[in-house]
């Protein structure tokens, strides 16, 4: 999927030219149905996904998925390549987590402020309700600004 989204990103670079004005493509990138809350933030890719936040907001349903084996961090390795690069961290990632009847698992939204502005500011606050141990809890996490 990366890849797909990646070769659409470099040709609306290739046409924007100059016209970015060193900025990312996108000012931010919300999607869903990860079953996870989890703010990742591409690094300097080489390519038009380069410098961009995205914002998954699908937590919620049966099956919340776990972070990643491999981390927080996102690496992927060219053709022909011997070596990795880093491509994305994950600042952020709620889903399911613990064993057993320690078991949690979180049901997220996200509430966004723009702020006037160019580039946009965006202050995420994401909220978090879940039933742990046959009570539920709400709370919210520290918000963060994009």
């Amino acid at each position: 999927m990366r890849q797909r989204l990646r070769f659409v990103l470099d040709q609306v670079a290739e046409t924007l030219g100059e016209k970015t004005q060193g900025r990312p493509l996108i000012d931010l990138v919300l999607n869903g149905h990860a079953h996870c809350l989890e703010h990742l933030h591409t690094e300097d890719t080489g390519h038009g996904d380069a410098h961009i936040n995205w914002l998954v907001c699908g937590g919620s349903g049966y099956s919340l998925r776990r972070q990643r084996q491999e981390g927080p961090v996102l690496y992927e390795q060219a053709r022909n390549a011997k070596s990795s690069r880093l491509v994305a961290n994950s600042l952020l990632f709620v889903g399911r987590n613990g064993q057993g009847s320690h078991r949690r698992r979180p049901y997220s939204f996200l509430r966004i402020d723009v702020q006037a502005g160019t580039p946009p500011k965006f202050v995420v606050r994401p909220y978090v309700a879940e039933r742990y141990q046959r009570e539920w809890y709400e709370h919210s996490l520290e918000s963060f600004e994009i």
